[in-house]
Formats: structure tokens, sequence, C-alpha cells
């Protein structure tokens, strides 16, 4: 099952904080990760303990 994935106006904001090439790198991470069994847990994926800014860790590469 492939889950869409939304991102909210904060995340553009955080977003453009990146140059272009790193925002490419950081969106197809998310969308390759992250649409299909987004709660397992992997070595670039990691579930966080509760805090304010969210859930889980999501590495992306060296950027």
């Amino acid at each position: 099952m492939r889950f869409s994935i939304v991102f909210t106006t904060d995340a553009h904001d955080d977003l453009r904080l990146f140059r272009k090439g790193e925002r490419t790198k950081i969106i197809n991470a998310i969308e390759e990760l992250l649409s299909h069994d987004p709660a397992h847990e992997t070595r670039n994926r990691k579930r966080l303990r509760p805090n304010q800014m969210g859930e889980w860790e999501l590495r992306v590469d060296k950027l």
C-alpha cells in the first residue's frame, strides 16, 4: 500500500533553508522512505522519544 505524503507549511518553510540540490535530495528521500511502510524502523529511520518536534528522525545522506 502506498501512502501519500503531505508537507505542512512549516515543512515547506524549513525546506527553503536548504539549497535547491539539497532540497531535492531531502524530498526524494522522504518520498522514497516514507511512502511505503512508514512506521517501520530502519537504519535511516528511527523513532524518537516523545518531543515537540516530531516522532521520527529521517536520516538523508550527508548534506
